[in-house]
């Protein structure tokens, strides 16, 4: 037992990375590069459309339901009158940024980072009052402690099944908090140690409603974290690195580590960016869809002309799009399958493609058997690069028997591949309707004054009425 215990010891010694990193987090000057904030306020602006969107899903109605039995506060939340404590606010606005899975992706975490980031920012924020350029500065800042943790231990954790949405999201949104309160370097410590305690959630549980809720559970528990700290709870100094730390239970030895300097340059937001979604499903499925609907404009080929479709990918995306025939709108957002589908026979995905009445469309089930789908080869898998991560090779077989193939490795919307304004404007379209007093404060987001105005005109107003759309290639397809 006594050698045990001195072997613990031991290994509990490690490099400060905690403490540094929320050093940094507290002392950073205040972030006002143009390029800088010009990134984060079109995240911003991207997350708040898929809120809207949201807002009305099951998920989302069904976590606010629970929310309001525990009491009223002076937050706001997204499409309600009711407002709700900061935390219990976060939640449920976190639920609805994650609920239709339009959020955007953030290379390093292998996850969703605005959709924890902004409900926990503006939770607080509104608590505090605090200004729109202090929104940004926090965002930016949560970014960064996401990106950090997120090198850190991936691949591993995420391919060890746990959702890193849930669970490195929890550290970016505790950090971002604490940022706004003004925390000095210890009390920042103890948020990222608290935040520590609350990081969960399992890969498990994608095709559910408790996936998006992964994305409000950790923006909820980013603000209570810094809130905690705030008010003087602390934890262990470094529940990063050594013995029984987030690295070591979370992913491993085999996992990169941390080094000696937890924040470098450039700004992860510049080197990476956000890949803002332009399809409205799992980000594994991207590249196939990019891939498919590059070789139809191309070719000009209709569905009608092809007979079947081939799809390879990694393990990692393999395993994450596990409906074949999808039974449910959250099952249809991780198929593979229904999502190339629907681009074949429409040469778009929106938001109404993935509804309980788009499910029943019959000329897309009977496209379903004719869509494989298989993952590389151990030894053989398709390069990972930054925001690269999850590349697909497509094959569409011809009925008169000509093969087009076409490979993509990154998703539109990355730095390498960005959406151009109409297809974001597109996107903000059809998520949140025709909003010009919303779009013009977003568009001024850094000058707002008191983010408070801004949540009242978010809690107003539902998302817009949508129906399946009307394929104009549908001849052929029984």
């Amino acid at each position: 037992m006594a050698t045990s215990r001195r072997q613990f010891e031991t290994r509990r010694v490690s490099p400060d990375i905690t403490p540094l990193l929320a050093k940094w987090v507290a002392r950073a000057p205040r972030i006002r590069r143009e390029r800088v904030l010009a990134v984060a306020k079109s995240a911003i602006k991207d997350v708040v459309a898929c809120m809207i969107a949201g807002a009305q899903d099951e998920a989302t109605l069904r976590v606010a339901r629970a929310a309001r039995q525990w009491g009223r506060g002076s937050c706001s939340v997204v499409g309600q009158a009711a407002t709700l404590s900061a935390p219990a606010a976060a939640l449920v606005n976190g639920t609805a940024a994650h609920a239709l899975d339009y959020d955007d992706n953030f290379h390093p975490m292998a996850g969703h980072a605005t959709a924890v980031l902004a409900p926990a920012i503006f939770a607080a924020a509104e608590a505090q009052g605090a200004s729109g350029h202090a929104v940004l500065d926090a965002y930016v800042v949560g970014l960064e402690v996401q990106a950090r943790i997120g090198e850190g231990v991936n691949l591993v954790h995420y391919e060890r099944g746990w959702h890193s949405t849930s669970t490195i999201g929890t550290f970016g949104a505790a950090a971002a908090c604490a940022r706004l309160l003004g925390l000095d370097a210890q009390g920042v410590c103890a948020a990222l140690s608290l935040a520590f305690s609350m990081a969960g959630g399992s890969k498990l549980q994608f095709g559910t409603m408790a996936k998006p809720m992964h994305a409000g559970l950790a923006a909820q528990h980013g603000v209570m974290a810094a809130d905690l700290a705030a008010a003087g709870v602390k934890g262990i100094a470094e529940p990063l690195e050594g013995a029984w730390g987030f690295r070591e239970l979370f992913a491993g030895a085999s996992s990169p580590g941390f080094g000696a300097r937890p924040v470098r340059s450039p700004l992860a937001i510049e080197r990476y960016g956000l890949k803002l979604k332009i399809h409205p499903c799992c980000a594994s499925a991207h590249c196939a869809i990019d891939a498919l609907l590059a070789l139809r404009t191309e070719h000009g080929f209709s569905a009608a002309e092809v007979e079947r479709v081939e799809v390879l990918v990694n393990r990692m995306s393999y395993d994450n799009l596990m409906y074949p025939a999808p039974r449910t709108e959250l099952e249809a957002r991780f198929s593979m399958h229904w999502c190339i589908a629907v681009a074949l026979l429409q040469g778009r995905l929106g938001l109404a493609d993935f509804s309980a009445e788009a499910l029943g469309r019959k000329e897309i089930r009977a496209w379903l058997p004719r869509i494989t789908m298989r993952h590389t080869a151990p030894g053989r898998e398709h390069p990972l690069m930054d925001n690269g991560r999850e590349p697909a090779s497509v094959s569409a077989l011809l009925k008169h028997g000509r093969r087009l193939e076409r490979y993509a490795q990154h998703a539109k919307g990355t730095l390498q591949a960005p959406a151009t304004a109409a297809e974001l404007e597109a996107k903000f379209a059809d998520c949140a309707g025709n909003r010009p007093a919303l779009s013009a404060m977003l568009e001024r987001f850094e000058k707002l004054p008191d983010l408070r105005g801004f949540m009242r005109a978010l809690s107003r107003g539902a998302p817009p009425q949508r129906r399946p759309g009307v394929d104009p290639m549908l001849s052929g397809v029984k």
